[in-house]
């Protein structure tokens, strides 16, 4: 069960979709929602701030103090943000459902990772701007954190969480998405399997697949509904998005975190870097 759910603030702003997302999760299970802000140190900001003589060394330090006074102010207005979303939703010590706030200095893609190890889910807001979670702390998190990672859309949910869909490819990260969902599951009233096959003619071993998945969530005690869908010369993971959210109506989608190389860090496929870039549904993955 996700009874213990970390919010991280990656860009030093709370986000009210990851935290609304993550609410949404804890009173399946009457659960415990972290939220957790990390402040740049001087150490950490004197990482990337780095005097070259006596006269910039003076202006290095000044530069130090006004970007930790930025920084606390930002906390202040995060603070403020969770601390009104906790009234809106009356999340209080006493309740099924319970909320904190946490403050650290160092690192925050470090913190993220290190506070995962000890909770049962990771929530993701998307950043402001582009909204691109496919590289930076939003990759390394969820490469590192050996927890599922729970995307939050930037926008309302048009679906409920109870209509999961799985994007199913036999792989070792999909396996570990659907093992991790398993909880989800078992409350949703809808579970749809959904391959996608690039051309009519791979349906078949797609087909093989999702039935295999099927035949194992039956074992839990699940109905799941299985299909497939032909990405033919369109982006096989727009389709799958579209099929998700358009026709199958989730509120959830389950899909595996797809390796294409590694070098000095993770890079992601192009499927899943679609996937962080757009989906406007929530998303499970797992690495």
């Amino acid at each position: 069960m996700f009874k213990n759910i970390l919010v991280p603030d990656l860009d030093g702003t709370c986000n009210p979709d990851a935290l609304r997302l993550s609410v949404q999760i804890a009173r399946m299970f009457e659960g415990h929602v972290l939220c957790l802000h990390v402040r740049h140190s001087a150490s950490e900001l004197g990482r990337y701030i780095m005097p070259t003589n006596p006269e910039t060394a003076i202006y290095s330090s000044q530069l130090v103090q006004s970007l930790i006074e930025a920084d606390r102010r930002r906390a202040e207005r995060s603070r403020r943000v969770f601390d009104a979303f906790c009234a809106r939703e009356r999340l209080d010590h006493d309740g099924p459902v319970t909320a904190a706030w946490r403050e650290g200095d160092g690192n925050v893609c470090d913190q993220a990772i290190q506070r995962g190890y000890y909770h049962d889910m990771v929530v993701l807001g998307r950043p402001s701007g582009s909204g691109d979670l496919s590289k930076g702390d939003a990759a390394d998190i969820l490469v590192n954190c050996g927890r599922p990672v729970l995307l939050a859309p930037a926008a309302a949910l048009s679906n409920p969480l109870s209509t999961v869909v799985i994007g199913w490819k036999e792989s070792a990260p999909a396996a570990k998405a659907v093992a991790a969902a398993l909880p989800l599951l078992a409350e949703a009233s809808t579970v749809h399997i959904l391959g996608v096959a690039e051309r009519s003619c791979d349906a078949g071993p797609v087909l093989v697949a999702v039935e295999r998945l099927a035949a194992y969530l039956r074992s839990h005690g699940l109905a799941p509904q299985s299909g497939h869908v032909v990405s033919d010369d369109r982006d096989p993971a727009e389709v799958l998005l579209e099929a998700a959210s358009e026709r199958l109506h989730g509120g959830l989608l389950v899909m595996g975190a797809y390796a294409h190389s590694r070098a000095r860090e993770f890079v992601f496929g192009g499927f899943t870097r679609h996937v962080l870039r757009s989906a406007s549904l929530p998303v499970l993955l797992a690495h």
